[in-house]
């Protein structure tokens, strides 16, 4: 009978132990961009300031070290690593609602972009894939995405013929077929060799993946038409989440909150460090016709009303929100 206080408090000191040790535990947040992108640094303050925070460590592994975006945002629905940066294009298989974010000329200016993401719309978006495996935390800016081929794209005539990298995103395949051009769903780190070696003819991205993985050095001619402005997305798997105290939660949510902040800073700095740097490399900017894409895009609402009929209230209140 003595024996088993000893037991009892040993059995009490090992859960112990074993809750401390779960506590320390170390989460992984994994991206696919290499080291010098903004958003590596963005993520990175992320990771310091939740444990300032919350003294929960956050370890980042850049570079897709841990995988490309597809199998990174797989481990985080299976709960294998807890946060990751994706898309917010690829996501439209998981949660419908992010569907409508990669709908081409969505925002008429910068001021309703950032209105619509860090506002009620947003929030509800961002909420909408919690039994996909993952909740959204932020909506980071990833600026606004263009062409870049080897000719100019002034029209989308220009494009005729042309095969164009393109996001595994039915929106974005519609898209690009739209504007006249034969869209390629490829994985991002594919892509440097598919230019190279003329699997496809051209790619659409921002200015600084553009710049970051050296896509410049087979793409000469980048032409702004702007044709979509889909961020990222800060996500959070939802086991992982679930296991974590509502105050740790709130922490890490108000954390998130400003990094879109920090983002933004980021993304400026490193664009204005871009473009010195890809004039250096002779890089040809050319300025597109917009109104022409604007509207040579229209079919692609009439199909997306038509097949989504559920998501023409979010489109519409979004829409609504730029006579606000």
């Amino acid at each position: 009978m003595k024996i088993l206080p000893k037991l009892l408090l040993a059995s009490a000191i090992t859960v112990l132990c074993g809750t401390q040790t779960g506590m320390a535990k170390t989460l992984k947040l994994a991206h696919a961009l290499p080291t010098d992108h903004p958003v590596h640094a963005s993520l990175t303050w992320f990771a310091k300031q939740v444990y300032k925070t919350t003294h929960i460590r956050v370890k980042v592994y850049p570079n897709g070290t841990l995988g490309n975006e597809t199998s990174l945002l797989q481990m985080v629905q299976n709960g294998t690593i807890a946060f990751t940066k994706v898309s917010a294009a690829p996501l439209t298989a998981f949660a419908p609602e992010y569907k409508v974010l990669s709908l081409p000329y969505l925002y008429k200016n910068r001021t309703q972009y950032d209105k619509i993401l860090q506002g009620k719309i947003g929030d509800k978006i961002l909420a909408s894939s919690r039994s996909a495996g993952f909740i959204g935390l932020a909506f980071l800016d990833a600026g606004s995405r263009n062409f870049y081929t080897d000719k100019p794209i002034i029209e989308p005539s220009d494009l005729k013929g042309l095969k164009i990298r393109v996001q595994n995103s039915a929106i974005s395949i519609d898209t690009i077929k739209a504007l006249g051009a034969t869209p390629v769903p490829l994985p991002y780190g594919e892509l440097y060799s598919a230019l190279q070696q003329g699997v496809v003819d051209g790619a659409e991205n921002n200015i600084p993946s553009y710049y970051s993985s050296r896509h410049y050095e087979v793409k000469k001619v980048f032409s702004y038409d702007h044709h979509t402005m889909i961020p990222d997305v800060l996500v959070v798997s939802t086991s992982v989440w679930d296991g974590l105290t509502p105050k740790q939660q709130q922490q890490i949510r108000k954390v998130a909150k400003e990094t879109v902040a920090v983002q933004r800073k980021n993304w400026d700095a490193y664009v204005n460090k871009a473009l010195v740097a890809l004039k250096k490399h002779h890089i040809q900017f050319v300025q597109s016709d917009v109104p022409k894409f604007q509207e040579a895009v229209k079919p692609v609402y009439v199909k997306f009303k038509k097949e989504n009929p559920n998501l023409v209230p979010l489109l519409n209140e979004i829409q609504a929100s730029e006579k606000n």
